[in-house]
């Protein structure tokens, strides 16, 4: 079960997807795995060993309670007064780092507009030499400006770690640096990004080769599409070892969101 749920968090580092949907996942992967607790308990009871079945039976009785109080948390929005697991979050002191990473979570205002996530996807950017050297150049800019953080969100060793399982690595300027400026332009099929510290110093970026799941050139003939956020990433940064987190330097990419509407 251990592995099941190892493996679901593995890919889906691979998507946005919010903690919600996550603990949804995991609730219904943990709520049939809990069942076989039941299943072991029983076959130790057929087998005369009475000591050991009711041990896993207690242990069923006690991951049950907390499938039960997931699925009211995750899938209703009741409560139940009988939960008991803010006392052990505080008891772990879960409080204050759960706390931290909500603070880290900066929210993103675009200065171009405002759109509705269902109807936004992420890009794919593909950078050229000199694309990339405009990139490298911007973040030197904005830099000197002090518009790049450089705390990692404020996030501490163990939240790190969390980012770096998933992503392979954490920046200083977790989670993006949004740009100053920024424009997406359509040329003979291709779709352009550009961005700088102000419209007349804008550079080109980089070339949107997949919205979505879909080629920029399909993408194009069924939608309409704007540019919802660019957001500067890379830089200093951390690695994880087995003792301690370590230093490095990652290139300066973008990440986009594309708003769209069917045509």
């Amino acid at each position: 079960m251990l592995t099941v749920l190892d493996l679901i968090n593995h890919y889906l580092g691979y998507f946005t997807t919010n903690s919600k949907t996550k603990g949804r996942i995991y609730t219904v992967v943990g709520a049939g795995g809990v069942w076989y607790l039941l299943y072991l308990a029983y076959r130790f009871f057929v087998n005369g060993r009475w000591l050991r079945g009711a041990l896993i039976a207690a242990v069923f009785l006690l991951l049950l309670y907390f499938v039960i109080l997931n699925i009211i948390y995750y899938f209703t929005k009741h409560t139940s007064k009988w939960d008991v697991s803010p006392r052990i979050e505080k008891l772990l002191g879960g409080t204050h780092e759960e706390k931290s990473e909500r603070e880290s979570e900066t929210v993103i205002m675009p200065a171009n507009g405002l759109y509705s996530r269902q109807n936004v996807m992420s890009g794919t950017v593909v950078s050229d030499a000199q694309q990339q050297a405009n990139l490298d150049t911007l973040a030197l800019e904005m830099r000197q400006l002090d518009l790049i953080a450089n705390d990692y969100g404020h996030l501490g060793e163990q939240a790190q770690r969390q980012i770096i399982a998933q992503q392979g690595v954490i920046y200083a300027n977790h989670p993006g640096t949004l740009l100053p400026y920024f424009a997406m332009r359509e040329n003979n099929g291709t779709l352009q990004i550009f961005g700088g510290i102000n419209q007349l110093q804008a550079r080109e970026l980089g070339n949107v080769s997949m919205v979505g799941l879909t080629p920029t050139a399909q993408a194009l003939t069924n939608y309409r599409l704007a540019i919802a956020s660019v957001v500067l990433i890379g830089g200093p940064s951390h690695l994880a070892t087995r003792s301690e987190l370590v230093d490095d330097v990652q290139p300066y990419k973008i990440k986009i969101e594309i708003a769209y509407d069917h045509i």
